[in-house]
């Protein structure tokens, strides 16, 4: 095999304002499942070779030893400073860990192997229906278990394993001791319904998101529209997402499900997340230590008027204020902001935001 290229597989997310795990970790570059809704690689901002790379591991242990081992952590950044703190990990944000080439390559496991030399916590997020030689510990890692639906669309999903296989994995996860949730993202009107509910009513959260369609990319819009969901249906939110009141009336028998049964279940939606009732959109029976000043964090402890001083008082308090995130965003969104502090400042009372309470309340 011609030599693989290496790329930065750690990282803070540019969602930190409004996702309780903004550790994020990804073994490979680009995901051999093919899913025809996946957003991520035809994002222009996400924009990549769309050839095989892996996560430069080396690199990550390096920075491990000087957090903890060295005791060297520089608290202008951010992503040291989350380490330090032990905030857990999300890994398979962007590109599945457990996609067939980590039976050729272990990334995955030798990221696993490295991570757990320091008791690091990490919520590992997948469509497989294994997790190959990995060594796992169910008190350090929890799995979120991608599930749109339980028919084996294989015009959507062509490469994903068969649903009996997924059961099966979901299965013998729980026998295992591990937590595992269910995130149905994206959730697709007409294809995503109770039965995946109700296959895994056992899983220890869920999760629902709606579907969303880079602006940019015929293809997907394309491919949306041979699902029958019509443009007409969706409105621009950064991407486009479908309108608020059909999100709603297509989660209300599935949340009232949820409280009748008692399951904890988090809506990712940035628009909808005071229908949750957990505190981190990955679910809090899923997640060890997650940022506290996050959206749906706020929203559960102080409603959807929460103040700025709510969310600086929790940024303070994790130590994160002058940490330095301009490097996570586009220069037309930085609005010459730094740090932390200064990008909180600046824009929590703009209605674009989706971290402020005028946006969550428009």
């Amino acid at each position: 095999m011609a030599e693989i290229k290496t790329f930065n597989g750690l990282a803070v997310s540019s969602k930190f304002a409004i996702c309780g795990l903004p550790i994020r970790l990804d073994s490979y570059k680009t995901c051999s499942f093919g899913c025809g809704y996946c957003f991520s690689n035809g994002r222009k901002i996400m924009e990549f070779e769309k050839v095989l790379q892996v996560a430069n591991v080396d690199s990550i242990a390096k920075r491990l030893k000087r957090i903890f081992v060295d005791n060297e952590v520089d608290e202008s950044n951010f992503l040291d400073t989350l380490i330090s703190k032990n905030i857990t990990w999300h890994c398979g944000g962007m590109s599945d860990p457990f996609q067939p080439i980590e039976n050729e390559l272990h990334v995955t496991k030798k990221l696993v192997d490295l991570t757990k030399q320091y008791g690091i916590t990490i919520l590992f997020s997948t469509k497989a229906d294994t997790f190959y030689d990995c060594k796992m510990d169910p008190n350090l890692h929890t799995f979120q278990l991608s599930v749109t639906n339980v028919h084996d669309r294989r015009d959507i999903e062509p490469n994903v394993p068969l649903i009996k296989d997924r059961i099966r994995f979901f299965n013998e996860l729980k026998e295992m001791g591990f937590k595992v949730g269910i995130r149905v993202q994206p959730f697709i009107p007409k294809i995503s319904d109770m039965d995946i509910f109700e296959t895994f009513k056992n899983a220890d959260h869920f999760t629902i998101e709606g579907i969303k369609v880079v602006p940019q990319n015929k293809e997907q819009k394309e491919f949306i529209k041979n699902l029958g969901l019509p443009m007409d249906d969706f409105t621009q939110m950064g991407l486009l997402n479908l309108k608020p009141h059909i999100r709603k009336s297509l989660y209300k028998p599935i949340i009232e499900w949820m409280e009748e049964n008692h399951k904890s279940y988090s809506i990712s939606d940035n628009d909808l997340r005071s229908l949750s009732n957990s505190k981190c959109c990955c679910g809090d029976a899923l997640v060890k230590n997650a940022t506290d000043f996050n959206t749906t964090a706020m929203i559960m402890d102080y409603g959807t008027d929460y103040a700025l001083e709510n969310v600086m008082d929790r940024v303070c308090e994790l130590g994160c204020q002058d940490c330095v995130c301009k490097s996570l965003f586009t220069s037309n969104r930085t609005n010459g902001c730094s740090t932390v502090q200064e990008f909180y400042k600046e824009r929590f009372h703009k209605k674009s935001s989706p971290f402020s309470p005028e946006f969550q309340n428009k």
